[in-house]
């Protein structure tokens, strides 16, 4: 294959020359390499020619601008949608766009839309609060006790903490066994703020029982996941399940492994990836869980090989699962008590007494939980957050609905309109959701231009070093490795990513990539997804002489 640059060059090009018109070779031609299907019907406009020499030359103020639109119509896929906007940092001001006003899913770079929300409503030192309380003419100590027995409710207010662990609670619970508490007379009252909405419209029904979609809830441990492993002794017997730490949920199951070479015996031979292979091979082998009420859970079907697999199991009911382990660790501490309830707080009517705190659990502050929500793209932390601030928006608790409409109005107070957007969740699971390329990038411009602001990009993940973008291939070597910091966005059909780069002609630039429509043949055809190229080209953006 043909690259479309002039066989003549200038006659002495500088080192600097040599190196861009490198790089930009070997970036092309793994491009092409990689994945030719998926770029067989790209027409190659004539004016890519001299694409050599417009980057030479030019010397105006669009040479970005006419760069960039030169290597998009070489690099554009064939079958996927793209949404593009880069801004120039270092003279703040867009240098391309391309089809940046249509609205497209934006899966994770959503997050970076509740991480100003957030930070905007709640403040930087915001911290969630889990507190163990009573109501008493004073506050508890142990010479109130009488012979080991409190004769009150013991209340557990829970406030949606995403990071919450089941060591943190146990120890909020152990406050009660040092005040000398051996059994409690009165109830034992979970309490929450928050609606009892656990999931957003557009979440995916396959996705929830995954732990990345776990329920958004005020009752949160460990996750709401649940870990274990499944293991077998041999070949096409009933697998077992082992979970860790004995969390209260019951889980059933008639899974098996299967030899690796019976399973290969059932696919006929031909072509990879025909269409007859498709409609020829037996269903591959796979595992489902069914859940059902009360935490209850069915695991069915097969694995190929007999190495043991790690389980990561969403609760389904939080709140009973909640009661569980309350009455679980309780029980531990070797306090009697009656079945633990739940109570929203207003339904809380005390007849005597005063709110006495005991103890409290407190998380770590907003920055720290959007540093963990942007590098590892913790769903559970992005919609936790999109109702916390949606709750002291309205100062009542509130749904998703009520909270993607408090995080739009918080934006747009900081000129940021989302009128014409739809946002569904804070996490960017919804298949609902949809933003422009131009929306995603005022939140960055935001961002960049508000001093008070500026700590979310430096805690985007970097290329080859942190976050998702410590692994992610292309990024994890030269020449992307230390120059990209941006959110990842990905789900089936989308690859987006939204950030900042670092290019060769001393600029800092602002870009939102959004790919959507993108098949999982094709993508797994293409060893260098899109954006990685598209950002080695713009890494190696020509330096204006004149500036």
């Amino acid at each position: 294959m043909y690259l479309p640059f002039p066989t003549a060059l200038p006659q002495k090009p500088s080192q600097r020359q040599h190196l861009r018109l490198c790089s930009l070779l070997c970036v092309l031609t793994t491009y092409f390499l990689a994945a030719p299907a998926a770029l067989a019907e790209i027409k190659i406009p004539q004016n890519l020619a001299t694409s050599s020499q417009v980057i030479e030359t030019t010397a105006s103020d669009k040479a970005e601008t006419q760069y960039l639109e030169n290597m998009l119509q070489l690099l554009k896929p064939a079958y996927a949608q793209l949404g593009i906007s880069v801004w120039d940092m270092t003279t703040q001001q867009a240098v391309f766009t391309y089809n940046d006003q249509s609205l497209m899913q934006p899966a994770s770079i959503q997050k970076l839309l509740t991480a100003l929300a957030a930070t905007k409503q709640l403040g930087p030192d915001f911290y969630y609060q889990t507190q163990l309380s009573t109501y008493h003419p004073t506050p508890l100590t142990k010479q109130m006790i009488s012979n080991g027995v409190y004769g009150g409710d013991i209340y557990v207010e829970f406030s949606g903490d995403p990071t919450l662990t089941y060591q943190n609670l146990f120890q909020l619970l152990t406050s009660l066994r040092d005040l000398g508490i051996k059994k409690i007379d009165g109830q034992v009252v979970l309490v929450s703020d928050q609606d009892s909405q656990l999931q957003a419209p557009g979440w995916v029904w396959d996705d929830l029982g995954i732990c990345y979609a776990a329920p958004i809830s005020p009752f949160i441990i460990d996750k709401n996941c649940v870990y274990g492993r499944l293991s077998t002794k041999g070949y096409n017997k009933t697998a077992q399940i082992t979970l860790m730490g004995k969390r209260p949920i019951d889980i059933s199951n008639d899974a098996y492994f299967i030899n690796p070479t019976v399973a290969q015996s059932q696919h006929k031979a031909a072509p990879a990836g025909s269409v007859y292979t498709q409609a020829n091979s037996q269903p591959a082998c796979q595992l489902t869980l069914n859940r059902f009420d009360n935490n209850r859970y069915h695991l069915t079907g097969c694995h190929v090989g007999a190495k043991s697999l790690p389980l990561a199991i969403a609760i389904t009911h939080p709140a009973l699962y909640a009661q569980n382990i309350v009455a679980k660790q309780l029980t531990t501490l070797g306090i009697q008590h009656n079945a633990p309830m739940v109570l929203s707080r207003h339904q809380i009517k005390p007849a005597s007494g005063q709110r006495q705190l005991i103890a409290s659990h407190q998380s770590v502050p907003l920055t720290a939980l959007l540093s963990t929500m942007l590098l590892k793209s913790d769903n559970l932390i992005a919609d936790s957050l999109l109702k916390k601030l949606g709750e002291s928006y309205y100062q009542s608790p509130s749904d998703f609905a009520r909270s993607s409409q408090a995080m739009k109005a918080i934006l747009y107070s900081l000129g940021i309109d989302l009128a014409g957007a739809n946002i569904a969740d804070g996490s960017g699971l919804s298949r609902y959701n949809l933003l422009s390329a131009h929306q995603v990038l005022n939140v960055l411009t935001t961002v960049y231009q508000h001093p008070e602001y500026h700590f979310l990009l430096d805690t985007l993940p970097e290329s080859g070093v942190s976050g998702t973008l410590r692994y992610k291939r292309y990024f994890n070597k030269s020449p992307l490795k230390n120059h990209v910091f941006a959110k990842t966005g990905s789900m089936l059909g989308v690859a987006n990513l939204a950030g900042k780069v670092k290019a060769s002609n001393g600029h800092d630039y602002l870009f939102v990539l959004i790919e959507n429509g993108l098949s999982p043949q094709i993508k797994k055809q293409q060893k260098a997804p899109f954006s990685a190229v598209f950002l080695q080209t713009m890494i190696d953006v020509p330096r204006n002489e004149n500036r």
